[in-house]
């Protein structure tokens, strides 16, 4: 089965077009009103070391330039690490990002987000939609809920012993798989399981090695 498609609806109360995008950290959707938005919620989807995802979490209130505002961040993510605060992250166009009046302007936000407990994040479109890292998570998305037995994953763990590396189709004529079997590799590499070059293109000829304690 592959990830449900995303849904768009349009806000009555404004001209913005929402999408919803299914979560398997979350087991249900998760809102965005922009495309890079949406892009970004891939990346923290796919990120092992978050365990939840929140979409337009809170309201807070800052003080800029003498006024009171009100913030409420795009997402909001919650880590498997007690120790690390949990992250409150704005998705701007790059323009946007790196005008001084929003620097300033989330200097404050920042400041007062630190009181409550949190790390702020901005990211913009640069770093969101570095290719190929992004169209490696589309294509690896659809494989989120496919099935490896653990079986097959012992398998695929001892091929790697004294730290050799391997091509995805060498996995595939070592264990005597066919094209079909691609689709549990493609699942330990969504996983974080399978670590790979992220600036090389997702392929049979991609070179591949496990992750430090993933297994």
């Amino acid at each position: 089965m592959l990830i449900p498609s995303i849904r768009k609806i349009h806000n009555v109360n404004s001209s913005k077009v929402i999408g919803m995008s299914y979560s398997f950290k979350m087991a249900g959707l998760i809102p965005w009103e922009s495309t890079l938005e949406r892009d970004w919620l891939l990346h923290l989807e796919s990120n092992l070391a978050i365990r939840e995802i929140y979409g337009q979490p809170e309201t807070f209130d800052y003080c800029f330039q003498g006024k009171w505002h009100r913030y409420t961040p795009d997402f909001k993510a919650c880590w498997y690490d007690p120790h690390r605060l949990p992250t409150l992250y704005e998705v701007k166009p790059h323009d946007v990002a790196s005008s001084d009046l929003f620097r300033q302007q989330s200097d404050c936000i920042r400041q007062a987000l630190a009181m409550y407990g949190y790390e702020y994040v901005v990211k913009d479109e640069y770093e969101i939609r570095r290719q190929p890292v992004l169209n490696n998570l589309n294509f690896l998305k659809h494989y989120a809920d496919m099935f490896v037995s653990r079986q097959d994953r012992d398998r695929i763990h001892y091929a790697f012993d004294d730290g050799k590396t391997f091509c995805l189709q060498w996995l595939l004529e070592q264990f005597g798989w066919h094209k079909t079997d691609l689709a549990k590799l493609y699942y330990l590499m969504w996983r974080g399981w399978l670590v790979y070059d992220e600036h090389r293109v997702v392929s049979r000829s991609l070179v591949v090695w496990p992750a430090k304690g993933a297994w």
